[in-house]
Formats: structure tokens, sequence, C-alpha cells
């Protein structure tokens, strides 16, 4: 049999001339195909919260007040506490306690305008396992 001789060394060469082209339209490609979607915004901006209807007075002989403030201190009465855990419970037994004292309490609740959202979260979950339901959300009026 004969034998075919081939060579040692090939040229082997990648055509470059396209690849910009290539490039080009893949991005083409890839701008006309994508759909933008608009983000969802799971916050809503302090200018579009709810404004009072009707403003109340309310007698002051029959409340507790809850003072949430920047710092997370929370104020019952002017006795500060913090809620350092899950756990931690000394609001909602100092409102127990207060609900046994009157039972119809209204707790009026004031927190500082840059105070987290999580700190009134974390009162407000008290509130309900003391079963003081009866809540007045306290605000200055604006001039």
């Amino acid at each position: 049999m004969a034998k075919i001789s081939r060579p040692k060394d090939r040229d082997v060469a990648i055509p470059e001339g396209s690849t910009a082209d290539i490039a080009f339209l893949l991005l083409l490609f890839f701008m006309v195909t994508t759909v933008f979607v608009q983000e969802k915004q799971f916050w809503v901006a302090r200018d579009r919260w709810p404004k009072a209807q009707s403003i109340e007075r309310i007698p002051r002989n029959n409340t507790a007040t809850i003072y949430v403030m920047k710092n997370e201190t929370i104020l019952i009465d002017d006795v500060p506490s913090k809620i350092e855990s899950e756990e931690d419970v000394y609001v909602r037994n100092a409102l127990v306690a207060k609900k046994a004292e009157n039972p119809e309490i209204i707790i009026c609740f004031r927190t500082d305008r840059e105070t987290k959202y999580g700190a009134m979260s974390d009162v407000m979950r008290q509130l309900q396992d003391a079963e003081t339901l009866v809540v007045a959300f306290e605000a200055q009026k604006r001039d």
C-alpha cells in the first residue's frame, strides 16, 4: 500500500475578518429581544402615606402612651425599655398589667419620624399579644 504523507505543520487560522460583524449582530439581537420590566416597589414613599380624614381628641384619663424613639427606645408612660430579641416581652407584660387595671384602656402610639419600621412592628406585635387592640396612632398636625 502506498503511504500518503501529510505535512506535519498545519496552518489552521480562524478567520477574524467577520468577528466584529458577528459581535455587532449578537448585540443588536439581544437589544431587540430583551424585554424591559419596571421593578416592583415594595415600599411606599412617605409623601404618599394616607392622610387623616378626621381628628379626634381622646380623653387622657383612659389612655397609655407608647413612644418609639429614633434609637429604638420604647417609652411606656415615660418608662424607658428596649426590645432586644423576639423573646423580650417587657412591653407585652406592661400592657397586660395596664389592661388589667383598666379594661377600657386606649393605647396611644407615637413614633419619631426617623424610626425604623422594624421597631414599630415589634411593638405592634406585642400590642396584639397583650390583646390591647384599641390603638390610636397619634400625629402632630401640620401647619
